[in-house]
């Protein structure tokens, strides 16, 4: 058979398709995989172009996603669509794990916008970005903590500058705490935790934050010698966060709030029952059976209730 006629018989049976409906739309490329990806594949409205960039989204192929609304900022920057696309492609690469391009999208948008319309998207885009590098994920996977903490930081920061009073603002302040604690850094954390506890008194994270005040307070190194004071205060900061838990507040580990309570009231029991052994040591009996009958009834879940029974016995048994 000829070339003009192997020609001829393509047109006949690609025209006999379409006549019987198939369909060659975007919806049969995307299922295919075989949607052009080449740098000048971009619809003719800035509309269409969108409408591409949402098809793939709803699809879950985030990183074409991230592409097309790339592609839409670029070609079409006058458009009313450009700015929100540069905010979705920096989501959708921030949702494939490439981590500097989500920034090159929110750099770009900077940029362009002196004052963004859409604060608190960027907001949100920018804080899960820095908890991804903090916590390792996607590309932050390929940095050691202490480079993971240092972006974390930078961004959270600029967060919290840029939008002090905007709804990620709490959120960016928490990361903060959270970067200082991955370098042990209690004192530090704890700082930014009470900063977020006196600036946003209607933050849905007052008890996340009384948590990690409490968790940071028991891990301090050297430990510290506990004041009744600040023993209260962490006590406090503990049932107020496991209330919080309690009611439903799903970001708080009420299991892990109960076992740094369980922790210091062990601690404190500890203190206790070396002051009373001091006592009694040196005589002075009466002292040493206060404090034994103190440890019994403010401290009787720790082990040190039982063994301040078994001592308090030896005292009177004198």
């Amino acid at each position: 058979m000829s070339y003009t006629r192997w020609i001829f018989l393509a047109l006949a049976l690609s025209a006999g398709a379409w006549a019987f409906g198939a369909s060659t739309d975007v919806d049969e490329w995307v299922s295919e995989g075989s949607w052009p990806r080449g740098s000048d594949t971009v619809a003719p409205t800035p509309a269409l172009q969108r409408k591409k960039a949402q098809q793939f989204e709803e699809l879950g192929d985030v990183l074409q996603a991230a592409d097309q609304y790339r592609r839409l900022a670029e070609r079409y920057p006058e458009s009313a669509e450009a700015e929100e696309a540069l905010i979705a492609s920096a989501r959708n690469y921030l949702a494939a794990g490439e981590y500097s391009l989500c920034r090159d999208q929110m750099e770009e948008l900077r940029r362009r916008y002196v004052h963004p319309t859409y604060l608190d998207l960027m907001g949100q885009v920018e804080v899960a970005l820095a908890r991804g590098y903090l916590e390792g994920k996607g590309e932050g996977g390929t940095f050691q903590l202490k480079s993971r903490v240092r972006k974390a930081k930078a961004i959270f920061g600029h967060v919290l500058k840029e939008d002090p009073e905007g709804r990620w603002a709490d959120d960016a302040l928490l990361g903060l705490g959270q970067c200082e604690e991955a370098l042990g850094r209690w004192d530090q954390a704890i700082d930014e935790y009470k900063k977020l506890l006196a600036n946003y008194a209607g933050s849905e994270l007052r008890g996340e934050a009384d948590g990690r005040i409490a968790y940071c307070i028991m891990r301090r190194d050297p430990k510290p010698e506990y004041t009744e004071s600040e023993a209260k205060e962490v006590l406090r900061r503990i049932a107020q966060a496991k209330d919080d838990a309690q009611a439903g507040d799903a970001d708080l580990d009420l299991a892990a709030l109960e076992e740094n309570e369980r922790m210091l009231k062990s601690r404190m029991a500890e203190k206790r029952f070396e002051q009373a052994r001091f006592y009694a040591i040196n005589g002075r009996y009466r002292a040493a059976e206060v404090y034994y009958e103190l440890i019994k009834s403010r401290y009787p879940e720790t082990p040190w209730a039982k063994k301040a029974e078994e001592e308090l016995l030896k005292v009177r048994q004198r």
